[in-house]
């Protein structure tokens, strides 16, 4: 569903806006990556366009090319800043915020046991989230990519 002014902000909006903080390390016309506060891996980034649409299939046609073009330039920072990943992954699933985005994620091994692993680190922070002073060092090393 396309964005209207009656829909509330979503969070990548309110990030995009100022109204609340988030380590932004790209932004163009069209677009921004952001670090997640729920990261499978360190260096995790969201593809987010700036137009708050729901689902990433509702993206015109420009948008979308755009948006997967960044992914494939973040996928190239993700591995110049931490080399050691095996594999840099893109997911696309569409449930937790109601604004198109698309993960970009190093890992080492299947995506199965990664994420298995994510949900039982999650469980041990306070709010499911990691601060946003944890976020600084990745956002530091990806810009410096």
């Amino acid at each position: 569903m396309p964005y209207n002014r009656i829909m509330e902000d979503s969070v990548f909006t309110m990030i995009l806006n100022g109204k609340i903080p988030g380590e932004v390390v790209y932004q163009d016309d069209e677009c921004f990556v952001l670090l997640t506060v729920q990261p499978f891996t360190e260096g995790h980034m969201l593809v987010v366009p700036k137009a708050q649409v729901d689902s990433l299939w509702d993206l015109p046609d420009d948008t979308y090319q755009h948006l997967l073009a960044v992914v494939k330039q973040m996928q190239a920072k993700l591995k110049s800043a931490y080399p050691s990943y095996k594999r840099i992954g893109m997911l696309v699933e569409g449930f937790g915020v109601p604004h198109a985005h698309v993960h970009v994620f190093g890992y080492d091994e299947p995506l199965e046991p990664t994420i298995e692993h994510h949900v039982a680190w999650k469980s041990t922070l306070e709010n499911g989230m990691i601060g946003a002073d944890e976020l600084k060092a990745p956002a530091e090393k990806l810009c410096a990519a």
